[in-house]
């Protein structure tokens, strides 16, 4: 900057100086020349004269450089601030004052001159003193006009620090001297030196000189003319008081020439145009932001609002503007200054009369023209954060729900490795999360439990979107845990795994109470061996094996000769002991690979794998002698136990397992036939086959009650202990003979179950009892039935259905429906009956557990069991009178039932004695000869309902 001061203010200094110092020298020396000054007299009398010189020319270089420096100061201090108003004045006065000095020297030399006597003596005095004036007038103005041109060149190198406020010289002004004035003067300076070396003036070139001073003026008026015409635009523009907008200035700035100052007019019309369309554009931005938009200068005042900004404050932007923003936002005031960095969000709880907003602020500065600014964006973020703020809530919620599940809810990478566990790991693995995170989760794995996790990973990074799966994994102390994993893979953009999520539960417990509902299935309560049920599904199984591979098994039916004694004269505990021994010896006689089972009562069933007939023999006669040679010791009595065995051998004409086991029952008969303690083989030539055939002739019996309505329904009432009131009955089935007697179910269910016919039988029990009770609701009898159920009722999976379909078609209300199944049968298939009962249930009817008691195992059973009513066993109640066990036994059960929440019935009661004993226990309802015997007609009925019930075909 002082550098290239400097190569203007020294330049400046030469050129003042310079027409200072040259003007009265030039003016001298052609004095000398025209003979105005004599030699001889300046040389006398001249130095007064030359000391007037030299301070004229000194105080005028001082006095011009006193007025430019401070400009120049100003320019070097503030190198980007353009001059203030009296700096300006000065620099726009440089013309007057130097023309001003130029024209002191021309009035004070010439008079000094005059009055020193230094005039030529060819001259007047006063003739002397005009002609010096003159010429030093002429010599001034040609000789400081190029220097005074020059330094406004000089000068004007300035205006892009100073400024230009006006118009110091126009160029018209310019062209006039240039033109005409410099022109007319040279040629007045040869006109009067041509009349002063010749003496005379013609008058042609007078008329010439004139003539031709003339068209020079007229040409330079023209082409100044020219040049106004082409600079009339700018005049105009700066002739307007005020700001113009860019399109008015576009209008203005029209060209009217076609030289350099028509094509520069143009090219500042498309320049104000794009600057035009660009501020439009800016404006429209800001106008239209949907986030506020404030200029605030270093001082905090607003300069510029925006719409938005105005209705954020309920406002205008007229009237923000010059406001501080600290009266708005005091939040904002010191960090806008200091600690806030551009971009930095600040949110403000912004109020304002009643309503309270959340204000996001960023900021960024700008400058211009050496002005600091901040522009701030203000956003009206209130609902981003009650939204945000609900995410919160709604994460805490979900991780307080996460935390606190039960199940264990976890994240791992692709590589397996755990990312995240809620509080649940601790409960199933004893360590805390944060000690697995990181850990393989195969890592976890219970021994022989392997390959699970891994294939379900696979699977996952495969692709698979929902895997779920069960596996065993080991605490830290190493107890084993199942646990039940269901695992979703999380992708990426670009469809590769990013993570895995998922859940796991701890069903340990699950699966031992399955197992165990698997093993009470399938074996016996008593005696823990199989039951009949799996060991049927067993002999299938044989029997298609056998019929592929053309081996030979065998089938032994073993029943005991003496149990029914022991069980009668010693009681249940007795023949419960001996079944157990019993069961003890067959385990250690019979070979692995065989499958033993109680099949009845007192009936064993054993299935001996790839043997014939000679080898199954020797293994029945080797199990009869080992009974044989058995002795029961109970109460310190000894009794000699026997057996009897049926044999039939399986082969591949072998077709069903109810011909197998048919086959085994009979020799099993032949043999006790025989006189016990016998081995039977079956054979088709044994001469005793009619007893099966009886057999099958029972279930042709029960087929025809069946199709042709042959059965019928019997009922006897239950008595309420409390008040004696009778509105419950016990239907009973029965077939009815051609001679009118009835058959009771004893002969002919075996035969059913046996012949699969037992499932029919059911239904026709529940349709035809279903229907009885509604044509008595009908009559207006608020009459219960208690309907017995098979045991393999729990298998029929229609039965719920048809229930429900009957209570719809009869107007039955389910409540007045009560369903019995027999202990042992609940017990022999303990989930079935579970399921089959809570879906009885679920359509509102009750639930009875018959002959409760008489399975002789643990209560437990009944928290499995959701059944409202239990029948205590009828060989307890008749005992009551006889002895206090059974008193004992009754009176525990009663409190059992009790104790549960469910009602109890007693069976067979015979005798008032037994009456007032059930009272004593509390038991709630009685059923037996006592109160009343089985008959088909139930009191209040209309007698033609009842005939068209039990009136049978032919």
């Amino acid at each position: 900057m002082e550098h290239g001061l400097r190569r203007i203010v020294f330049p400046l200094t030469l050129l003042v100086g310079g027409s200072f110092v040259l003007t009265p020298l030039v003016t001298c020396a052609i004095s000398l020349y025209f003979g105005l000054l004599d030699m001889d007299t300046l040389r006398t009398a001249g130095l007064p004269l030359f000391v007037l010189y030299l301070v004229l020319v000194s105080a005028s270089i001082a006095y011009m450089r006193h007025l430019l420096r401070p400009v120049f100061d100003w320019i070097i201090t503030h190198p980007s601030k353009f001059l203030p108003e009296q700096l300006a004045e000065r620099l726009a006065s440089f013309g007057s004052h130097y023309w001003g000095l130029l024209l002191l020297g021309v009035l004070l030399l010439p008079t000094a001159q005059h009055w020193l006597g230094l005039a030529s003596p060819a001259t007047g005095a006063s003739q002397s003193l005009l002609q010096f004036v003159l010429l030093h007038l002429v010599v001034a103005a040609l000789g400081g006009m190029p220097a005074y041109l020059a330094a406004l060149s000089l000068l004007g190198q300035l205006a892009r620090y100073t400024g230009v406020d006006r118009v110091h010289m126009s160029m018209r002004s310019k062209m006039l001297i240039i033109g005409a004035w410099i022109p007319l003067l040279i040629e007045a300076v040869l006109l009067r030196y041509y009349q002063w070396r010749t003496a005379e003036l013609p008058l042609e070139l007078l008329i010439s000189a004139t003539l031709l001073g003339a068209l020079g003026v007229t040409v330079t008026l023209l082409a100044a003319r020219s040049m106004s015409q082409g600079l009339a635009p700018l005049d105009a523009v700066s002739s307007t008081s005020g700001a113009s907008s860019h399109s008015d200035l576009v209008q203005r700035l029209r060209p009217r020439s076609h030289d350099e100052f028509g094509f520069l007019m143009q090219t500042l019309a498309r320049l104000f145009r794009r600057l035009g369309e660009q501020d439009a554009t800016v404006h429209a931005i800001v106008d239209n932001a949907a986030e506020g938009i404030v200029v605030v200068d270093a001082e905090g005042a607003i300069q510029l609002a925006n719409p938005a900004a105005a209705r954020l404050f309920d406002t205008t932007p007229q009237e923000l503007h010059g406001r501080p923003l600290a009266g708005l936002l005091p939040e904002v005031a010191h960090p806008l200054r200091d600690e806030l960095t551009p971009g930095e969000e600040l949110e403000i709880d912004y109020r304002q009369r009643d309503s309270r907003r959340v204000l996001s602020v960023r900021t960024s500065s700008m400058e211009v023209e050496q002005a600091h600014y901040r522009v701030c964006l203000i956003a009206d973020i209130t609902r981003r954060k009650e939204a945000e703020h609900k995410v919160v809530e709604a994460e805490a919620r979900y991780r307080n729900l996460v935390e606190t599940a039960h199940d264990l809810v976890w994240s791992m990478d692709p590589q397996g490795r755990w990312t995240y566990l809620n509080q649940a790991a601790m409960a199933i693995y004893h360590l805390p999360p944060a000690d697995m995170l990181g850990r393989h989760f195969t890592e976890f794995q219970a021994p022989g439990h392997g390959g699970r996790d891994d294939e379900a990973l696979a699977s996952l990074l495969a692709g698979k979107e929902l895997v779920h799966y069960e596996t065993v994994h080991q605490d830290r102390h190493g107890a084993q845990h199942h646990l039940s994993f269901n695992a979703r893979p999380i992708f990426d953009e670009q469809g590769h795994v990013s993570y895995i999520t998922g859940t796991a539960r701890d069903i340990t417990e699950q699966k031992a109470y399955e197992q165990e509902l698997t093993y009470q299935a399938e074996h016996d309560t008593l005696t823990g061996l199989y039951n009949r049920k799996y060991f049927h599904q067993e002999l299938n199984r044989v029997i298609a094996r056998v019929a592929r591979s053309g081996a030979t098994c065998a089938l032994f039916y073993l029943d005991l000769d003496q149990f029914k004694y022991i069980n009668d004269t010693l009681g249940h505990a007795a023949g419960d002991q001996l079944l157990n021994e019993c069961t003890t010896l067959l385990r250690k006689h019979t070979r692995d690979g065989d499958l033993l089972a109680r099949f009845g009562g007192d009936e064993f069933t054993v299935l001996l794998y790839n043997v014939n007939g000679p080898q199954a023999m020797a293994a029945a006669e080797n199990l009869r002698d080992l009974f044989e040679r058995f002795s029961f010791f109970y109460d310190k009595q000894s009794f000699s136990i026997t057996c009897s065995i049926g044999v039939s051998l399986i082969d591949n004409r072998a077709e069903t397992a109810d011909d197998v086991l048919a086959h085994a029952d009979l020799a099993c008969n032949l043999a006790k036939s025989q006189g016990r303690n016998r081995v039977h083989l079956y054979a088709e030539t044994d001469p005793h086959k009619a007893d099966l055939a009886e057999d099958m002739g029972w279930a042709a019996r029960v087929r025809d009650a069946y199709e042709n309505d042959h059965f019928v329904l019997m009922f006897q009432p239950i008595m309420s202990m409390h008040d004696g009131s009778v509105n419950d009955y016990e239907t009973l089935l029965r077939i009815r003979t051609a001679d009118n007697q009835f058959i009771l179910p004893g002969g002919f269910m075996p035969a059913a179950e046996r012949f699969g016919l037992i499932h029919n039988v059911d239904r026709w029990t529940i349709r035809h009892a279903i229907r009885r009770l509604g044509r008595l609701h009908a009559q207006g009898l608020t009459t219960r039935f208690a309907i017995n159920l098979s045991g393999c009722a729990v298998e029929d999976q229609s039965l719920v259905e048809l229930v429900r379909n009957e209570l719809r078609d009869n107007a039955v209300p389910a409540e007045a429906i009560t369903f019995e199944l027999t202990e042992t049968a609940a017990i022999a298939n303990l989930r079935g009956a579970a399921a089959f009962i809570h879906s009885l249930r679920d359509l509102g009817c009750r639930f009875a557990l018959d002959d409760f008691g008489s399975g002789f195992c643990s209560f437990a059973y009944l928290k499995h069991l959701p059944v409202d009513m239990l029948k205590i066993d009828g060989s307890f109640v008749q005992g009551l009178t006889q002895g206090q066990v059974d008193q004992a036994m009754v009176q525990s059960m009663a409190n059992v039932a009790h104790a549960l929440d469910k009602k109890t019935v007693a069976e067979f009661v015979e005798d008032e004695a037994t009456m007032t004993i059930l009272q004593e226990f509390d038991v709630d309802f009685a059923q037996g000869h006592f109160i009343g015997h089985p008959d088909n007609h139930i009191p209040g009925e209309d007698s033609d309902h009842e005939e068209r019930v039990v009136v049978l075909r032919s």
